[in-house]
């Protein structure tokens, strides 16, 4: 995620991440270690999860201009990168 902000940012793209750690303390260690240039949200409720039906972590969802849920990622492989560069790279050219 902080590899395709950096690279993209500029032509539009917004990174959020959503923590739903129930322990605070957890995900704020994480945090101070990893030190992501992304907004990082709480949703230890875990509504939003339930909103978009997370059934495994990390899950991306990638959203156009619009507000339209185009792609959805369960788990990262790195062997997927190019394919997740390539989809920023498809809804970032539209319109």
């Amino acid at each position: 995620m902080e590899t395709l902000r950096r690279a993209y940012e500029g032509k539009g793209l917004i990174v959020l991440a959503i923590d739903v750690d129930t322990d605070r303390a957890d995900a704020d260690r994480f945090l101070r270690r990893f030190q992501p240039g992304f907004d990082v949200r709480f949703d230890s409720s875990g509504t939003l999860a339930e909103q978009y039906k997370v059934t495994g972590m990390p899950t991306s969802v990638l959203i156009d201009r619009h507000g339209v849920q185009r792609f959805r990622h369960i788990g990262f492989q790195a062997a997927d990168t190019a394919s997740y560069e390539s989809q920023v790279r498809q809804l970032l050219a539209e319109p």
